[in-house]
């Protein structure tokens, strides 16, 4: 089968903005739109700006914002990365600035030859970011190869694609355990063991749903039960209490609770393909979900409308 991936929107389709569309009066969809309306894009070439820029043209059909994106994406990707930037913050501007593109990358004012140079500068950094792998922890891996996934996508690159699946399934096979947990992600009882769960989790679950749009069912995956769900699943039920959170005895539920904030985007997606009731009491307590690295507004792109009670 040819490799040939649709170009909307990194994690989502026509069909997700029409589902949004319908529904923008009632919940999550309303809230979450309001969040982007409010949304002022001054054009500058911030990763996350550019971002809600390209939702802005896609959800509100706004050509103008759109237009006004194009050249700061260009000086946004086009640039040498900063000392000071960390391996893990480089991907995740790449993904930021991938979606950006995507939702960008059909705008008549988006010129064949700055196309052109966007994907070369991207496919520069995105090469740089790999070479820089050799000595990279378990969780810049798997958001590398997130990365590499996007970059497959974006830049319609098939070894790409395949490296960062080879990754997923690997993971999925060979790290995560059949309660949820990736001892790779949560062993070292440094206090950071939730962060580098949740985002580990993220990593995976972005990757099925980034292939599920080009037509590579990742979501499917499972080897002994054990899939990309499994995982995504597991940190939520800390939501709450950390009682039995064994891994860091410093973590408190203020901690968590932060960090869902911070990286929760990828439970919409979950939701969203799961249904599970106990995702949405968590979501409740965090919409409207902004993650702009972990999906973006996803509250609006991945939401599932919120069914009325007898009265509503």
């Amino acid at each position: 089968m040819t490799f040939t991936p649709m170009h909307y929107g990194l994690y989502f389709t026509p069909e997700h903005i029409k589902t949004a569309r319908q529904n923008a009066n009632r919940e999550p969809f309303k809230t979450a739109g309001e969040r982007l309306a409010s949304f002022t894009f001054t054009g500058a070439p911030h990763p996350a700006d550019l971002l809600m820029a390209g939702l802005i043209r896609r959800f509100f059909e706004n050509e103008t914002v759109g237009e006004r994106a194009i050249n700061p994406l260009i000086a946004a990707t086009d640039r040498t990365r900063a000392a000071h930037v960390s391996d893990l913050d480089e991907i995740g501007d790449l993904l930021t600035l991938a979606h950006s593109f995507e939702c960008l990358r059909d705008h008549a004012a988006f010129n064949q030859a700055h196309i052109a140079l966007w994907l070369d500068a991207f496919a520069a950094r995105v090469d740089d970011a790999n070479t820089r792998s050799e000595n990279a922890s378990p969780l810049e891996t798997l958001w590398l190869a997130l990365l590499n996934v996007a970059a497959g996508i974006v830049l319609e690159d098939e070894a790409r694609f395949q490296a960062g699946v080879d990754v997923f399934t690997a993971t999925i096979r060979e790290d995560v355990r059949p309660q949820g947990f990736i001892p790779k992600a949560v062993d070292g009882a440094d206090g950071g063991s939730m962060r580098r769960q949740v985002l580990s989790s993220a990593a995976l679950v972005l990757m099925a749903e980034a292939a599920a749009h080009v037509g590579v069912d990742l979501w499917s995956y499972a080897v002994r039960g054990v899939s990309a769900a499994t995982t995504a699943i597991y940190p939520i039920y800390y939501f709450y209490t950390v009682e039995k959170w064994t891994w860091d005895a410093v973590v408190t539920v203020e901690d968590v609770q932060a960090i869902f904030r911070a990286h929760g985007g990828y439970l919409e997606i979950v939701h969203r393909r799961t249904g599970l009731k106990d995702i949405r009491t968590v979501l409740d307590d965090l919409r409207p979900v902004w993650d702009a690295r972990g999906g973006g507004l996803t509250s609006l792109t991945h939401g599932i409308p919120i069914r009325r009670g007898l009265f509503g």
